[in-house]
C-alpha cells in the first residue's frame, strides 16, 4: 500500500522567512525615523551655531557691504528665538555703525516655515545707530549696499536695481533706540534721545515688492538743535541748515507714516512735520542768496531766526522731500521789527539738489 500523506502539516521555512524579513523591515524604518528625528532636531542647534546666521543673513541681504556678527543664537522648532550682540562690521574695517544689544522673534522655526518665512513679533532692544556724515553730507549707510555701475550719488539711495521681495516678513518693535550722528561740521557728535518705532516688513499693494509701513511716531521732542544732524539730516526738510555757519535753539521731529520699499526707499512716501523752537543760524550761502534776491536789498544780518515754534512739513516724493512752512525772520533797521519769509521747496535725493521757492514777504 502507497504511503499516507498529511495534507495538513504545513512547512515552516517560508513563515519563518517572512517573519525575519518583517523584522528588518520594522527595524530599518524605526532606524530611518530615529535618524530623521535626530537631524530634524538638530537643525536649530545648527542654525544656532556661531558661523551660520551671518550666512544665512548674507543670503537674505546679497548686496550688504558688511558682515552681521552675532554673540549667541538661540533657535527652537517652536519657541522663540533670541539674537544677541549684533554687530553689523562693514567690510572695510571702518566702525560699525549699527550695534543690537538682543532681538527676539515671536515665532520658532516651524512657526517660519509654515508662515513662509514670516518671523511674526520682533522685538529689538538697545539699538544704537552711528551715522557718519562726509562733506558731501553722504553718509556711512549708504556704503553698507553695494551699487549698480549707474548708482546715483544720493546718501538714501542704496541702489538703482529698484524695489524687490523679501523673503521674510515681520512686525517690528524698536524700544529706545539711540542715534549718533556726526560729520566734518563740529568736533562732537550730536546724540538722540531714545527712539520707539513700530513698523511692519510685508508686501506692496501690488505684491510686486516687499515694503516696510512706518507707523506714525513723536520721534523727537525738544531735542537740542547741533550742526552734526542740521546740516545732514534736517538739511533736506529745511536747506537752509545745511550751509548755515552755525546754529542753536531746539527743534521737535514727527513723522506721520512711511511706506519705503526694500531696495529703494528713496522711491517711497513719507510725510512728517519738522518744529522748530526759538531757533537761530548763521546765515549760509543759499540764506543769503534768498536775501539778497528781495526787493528791498536787504544787507545779509549776522543771525536769522527761524520763527518761533514754526511748523515746517515735509514730505517724500518723486525721489524728493518737499517742504512748506518754512519762515525765515529778518531784523529790519526800526528797533522791534522784521521781514518775515515764507519758502517752500524741495531737495532730490539723487542729486542732492536744492529748489527753493520764496512765496511770501510779511514786515512785522
Amino acid at each position: 500500500m502507497g504511503e499516507r500523506i498529511d495534507d495538513g502539516q504545513k512547512p515552516t521555512q517560508p513563515a519563518t522567512a517572512r517573519r525575519w524579513f518583517s523584522g528588518q523591515v520594522r527595524a530599518l524604518l524605526i532606524t530611518v525615523l530615529v535618524v530623521l528625528a535626530v537631524l530634524v532636531a538638530a537643525v536649530p542647534w545648527y542654525l544656532s551655531s556661531p558661523g551660520m546666521m551671518p550666512r544665512i543673513v548674507a543670503r537674505l541681504v546679497p548686496d550688504l557691504r558688511a558682515d552681521v556678527q552675532f554673540d549667541t543664537v538661540r533657535i527652537g522648532w517652536l519657541g522663540p528665538i533670541r539674537l544677541d550682540g549684533i554687530r553689523v562690521v562693514p567690510h572695510d574695517g571702518s566702525r560699525p555703525p549699527l550695534v543690537i544689544r538682543h532681538v527676539g522673534m515671536s515665532n520658532g522655526f516651524a512657526g517660519i516655515l509654515l508662515s513662509g518665512g514670516d518671523l511674526g513679533r520682533v522685538r529689538v532692544e538697545g539699538l544704537e545707530v552711528d551715522v557718519m556724515f562726509n562733506d558731501r553730507r553722504q553718509s556711512n549707510l549708504r556704503d553698507l549696499f553695494a551699487e549698480a555701475p549707474a548708482a546715483a550719488a544720493g546718501p538714501m539711495n542704496t541702489t538703482t536695481a529698484g524695489p524687490r521681495r523679501s523673503l521674510i516678513g515681520m512686525q517690528l518693535e524698536v524700544d529706545d533706540a539711540r542715534v549718533r550722528i556726526a560729520g566734518p561740521w563740529a568736533a562732537t557728535a550730536w546724540s538722540s534721545d531714545p527712539i520707539d518705532i513700530r513698523a511692519t516688513l510685508g508686501p506692496s499693494a501690488t505684491g510686486r515688492y516687499s515694503e516696510w509701513r512706518i507707523d506714525p511716531v513723536q520721534l523727537l521732542d525738544h531735542a537740542r538743535l547741533e550742526p552734526p544732524v542740521a546740516k545732514s539730516v534736517l538739511a533736506y526738510v529745511a536747506p537752509v541748515l545745511a550751509d548755515a555757519t552755525r546754529t542753536g535753539g531746539e527743534f521737535s521731529l514727527r513723522l506721520n507714516g512711511a511706506s519705503l520699499p526694500v531696495g529703494d526707499p528713496a522711491a517711497g512716501t513719507l510725510a512728517g512735520i519738522l518744529s522748530m523752537h526759538a531757533v537761530d543760524l548763521g546765515p549760509g550761502p543759499l540764506a543769503i542768496k534768498t536775501i539778497q534776491e528781495l526787493p528791498l536789498r536787504l544787507p545779509p544780518p549776522p543771525t536769522v531766526r527761524i520763527a518761533d515754534e514754526s511748523n515746517i512739513d515735509f514730505r517724500l516724493g518723486d525721489r524728493r522731500i518737499w517742504h512748506t512752512g518754512l519762515e525765515l525772520g529778518l531784523p529790519l533797521k526800526q528797533p522791534g521789527q522784521r521781514l518775515d519769509i515764507h519758502s517752500s521747496g524741495s531737495v532730490g535725493l539723487d542729486d542732492d539738489r536744492s529748489e527753493e521757492h520764496t512765496s511770501e514777504l510779511q514786515s512785522r
